[in-house]
C-alpha cells in the first residue's frame, strides 16, 4: 500500500515538473523570440547595484531540479546576434563543398545563399540604425552651437549694461534657434563635421564659370564671365598667372599635362603651355611682359601671351559650354548644337556629331517643371534649346545633357546614340558617371541619380533653385556607394550619400580660418564646384570668389 502510494507522489511530482517546464519553455519563446527588452533590464548593470533590490522570479523547488531556466532563452538570444557573420569561413566552406556527394551539393550552396541573404539583411538593419543615430548626432550638435550662442549672448548683454533694465530684451535677442545654427558661420571648433577652408581666391569681378585643380602640381585654375582665367598656387594662395585670351566669357578650364585648356563663348577652345606662361607674366610691377625666345625668321608681330599657346581649336559656330580632354582626345560640345571630336597631338577634328535631330522639341524644356529663379549667369545660354549643356567620356563611351532634358549616352565608333533618357523637365547643366551611375543636375532644380546598368533613375534630390554643378564620387569601401556634391544657386554646398541616403547642407562660410577671410556678400551663391577625390573641393561663386576646401 506504502509503495503504490510512493508511486502516485512520484508520478504527480512527474507530471507537475512536466506541467511547470512547459509553462516555463512557453514563457521564453514567447518573450525572447519577440523582443529582448525584459532580459536587457534585468541585466543592467545599474539595477545590479547594492543599494538597488532585485526581486528574482523563482519556481517551487519541487519543479527545479527538471525545468528548465528562465534565461536559457537569453542564450538562445544571443546565438543570433545580428553582428555574427556566418559561421564558417570561405576557405571552411569550400572544404565541405569538396567534401559533399555532388547530389548534395545544389542543397548546400542554397542554404549558404540563405543563410547569406539573412546576415546581408540584418546588416542593413544595423545600418539604418547607425544612419538615424548619426542624424540624432548631427541635430543635438545643433542643438549645443545654438544654447551655447544663446549664453554668449547672455553674456554679453550682461557684460554690456549688468544693471540695466534693457539687459533682458538684449538676452532674448540674442537667443538661437537650430534654424540660425544650420544658416550661421562657425569658427572650425564649433562643429567638427563642417569642412575646413583653406584659402580665398579673389580677384575675378565676374562670376565662376569654370575650375579645375592640379593636385601634383599644387595649381587651381578658374575661369570667369569677366573674359579672364586665372591660375592659383594652392599652398600659398597667390595667383601665379592671368591669361586674357578670350574676347568673350569663358565657360571651363581644364589641366591636362602641363598644359590648361579654356572654353569661350568666343566660340574657341585654347591650350596654353604652362611652362613658357613665366616668361610672358608681368615682373617688377610692370604691366609688360618679356617675350619668349623667337628665331630670326619671326617678323610677323605676336602678342606675347599667343606665343604660350599651343592650339586653338576652331569650328564651333557658337559659344563652346562644355569640354573634356582625356588621352590624346578633346570632346567639346556647343551653343550650335554640335558635339565635336578633336585630336589632341595634331589639333585637327577627327568628326562632329549634330544634335539637331535630337531636340526635335525645343520648347519642351520651357513647357513643363519650375523656372529657373530670378535671372541667373549660368554656363551656356539656358533659354537656348538644343546646346550641349554638360558632357563626359570614357574611351568610346559618351554621355551628354542637352536643353530638352535628355541625357543621351553615345557610341564614338559610330558617332550614334544606343540610349536616350529623359527624366528632367528643363535643360541639364552638369553631369558625371562612374562605373555604375550617371548623376545629371537641371535647370528645374533637381538631380537624378541615374542607374547605368538599367537606365532608370534610382534616386531624386529635389533643391529650391537651379541646379548649377555636380560632382560624383565613388566613396571607398567594399559596397558601392556613390557620394555627390551639389549646387543649387545659393549660397549653400550639398553633401549626398546614396547608399544611407543622407543630405547635410553646408554653407559656403563655414570652417573659415579667421574673420578676416570672411566675404559677407549675401547674394552671392555657389556657381561651381569641383571634387574629383575626397580630400580636396574647390568652389566659386557668382561673385568671382574661389575656395579651396580640405574635406
Amino acid at each position: 500500500m506504502r509503495r503504490k502510494s510512493v508511486e502516485r507522489e512520484t508520478e504527480s511530482s512527474s507530471f507537475e515538473n512536466a506541467t511547470q517546464g512547459f509553462i516555463v519553455g512557453l514563457i521564453n519563446r514567447v518573450i525572447f523570440r519577440t523582443s529582448n527588452t525584459l532580459i536587457n533590464r534585468l541585466l543592467n548593470p545599474r539595477l545590479l547595484k547594492p543599494n538597488k533590490r532585485l526581486t528574482s522570479l523563482t519556481l517551487p523547488p519541487p519543479a527545479l531540479g527538471t525545468a528548465p531556466s528562465l534565461l536559457s532563452g537569453f542564450t538562445t538570444f544571443l546565438d543570433h546576434s545580428p553582428t555574427d557573420e556566418p559561421r564558417q569561413t570561405a576557405e571552411e566552406f569550400d572544404a565541405l563543398l569538396n567534401a559533399t556527394p555532388a547530389s548534395v551539393v545544389p542543397e548546400v550552396l542554397m542554404e549558404r545563399r540563405d543563410e547569406y541573404s539573412e546576415y546581408l539583411r540584418m546588416l542593413e538593419s544595423e545600418r539604418a540604425d547607425v544612419v538615424r543615430r548619426l542624424n540624432d548626432v548631427d541635430a543635438r550638435i545643433l542643438r549645443a552651437v545654438a544654447e551655447r550662442r544663446d549664453i554668449e549672448g547672455r553674456i554679453a548683454a550682461l557684460a554690456a549694461d549688468p544693471g540695466s533694465p534693457e539687459a533682458s530684451p538684449l538676452v532674448d535677442a540674442g537667443r538661437a534657434t537650430v534654424e540660425d545654427a544650420e544658416d550661421a558661420a562657425y569658427e572650425q571648433d564649433d562643429v567638427p563635421r563642417l569642412r575646413r577652408l583653406q584659402h580665398v581666391f579673389a580677384g575675378h569681378y565676374g562670376g565662376v564659370t569654370g575650375l579645375s585643380y592640379d593636385a601634383v602640381a599644387g595649381l587651381v585654375a578658374s575661369g570667369s564671365l569677366d573674359t579672364h582665367v586665372r591660375v592659383w598656387d594652392a599652398e600659398s594662395g597667390a595667383c601665379k598667372y592671368t591669361i586674357n585670351g578670350h574676347s568673350d566669357a569663358v565657360r571651363g578650364v581644364q589641366f591636362y599635362e602641363r598644359f590648361l585648356l579654356t572654353a569661350s563663348d568666343d566660340s574657341r577652345i585654347r591650350m596654353w603651355d604652362l611652362s613658357l606662361l613665366d616668361s610672358v607674366q608681368p615682373r617688377g610691377g610692370s604691366d609688360r611682359g618679356t617675350t619668349p625666345p623667337m628665331t630670326p625668321t619671326m617678323c610677323r608681330r605676336v602678342a606675347p601671351l599667343d606665343l604660350c599657346c599651343e592650339s586653338t581649336f576652331t569650328g564651333h559656330g557658337d559659344a563652346v559650354t562644355c569640354f573634356q580632354a582625356e588621352a590624346c582626345t578633346l570632346i567639346s560640345g556647343s551653343a550650335d548644337r554640335t558635339v565635336r571630336e578633336w585630336d589632341l597631338t595634331t589639333g585637327q577634328l577627327r568628326q562632329a556629331i549634330d544634335l539637331t535631330w535630337a531636340a526635335k522639341d525645343p520648347a519642351r524644356s520651357v513647357r513643363a517643371g519650375r523656372r529657373p529663379r530670378g535671372t541667373l549667369s549660368l554656363p551656356g545660354r539656358a533659354g537656348d534649346a538644343g546646346f550641349v549643356g554638360a558632357l563626359q567620356f570614357y574611351d568610346c563611351a559618351l554621355a551628354t545633357g542637352t536643353a530638352d532634358g535628355a541625357l543621351r549616352l553615345w557610341d564614338l565608333r559610330t558617332g550614334q546614340a544606343h540610349r536616350q533618357m529623359f527624366g528632367h523637365s528643363m535643360a541639364i547643366t552638369s553631369l558625371m558617371f562612374d562605373d555604375q551611375s550617371v548623376a545629371t543636375g537641371s535647370l528645374d532644380g533637381t538631380v537624378l541619380l541615374w542607374d547605368l546598368r538599367t537606365g532608370q533613375v534610382r534616386q531624386t534630390l529635389e533643391f529650391e533653385g537651379p541646379v548649377t554643378s555636380v560632382q560624383l564620387n565613388r566613396q571607398r569601401g567594399p559596397a558601392y556607394d556613390a557620394a555627390c556634391w551639389i549646387a543649387a544657386s545659393d549660397h549653400r554646398i550639398t553633401h549626398y550619400r546614396s547608399n544611407a541616403m543622407q543630405r547635410v547642407a553646408y554653407a559656403s562660410d563655414f570652417g573659415l580660418l579667421n574673420h578676416s577671410m570672411r566675404h559677407d556678400h549675401t547674394d552671392a551663391w555657389v556657381s561651381r564646384i569641383y571634387c574629383r577625390d575626397e580630400d580636396t573641393l574647390i568652389s566659386g561663386d557668382s561673385e568671382g570668389v574661389v575656395k579651396l576646401w580640405k574635406i
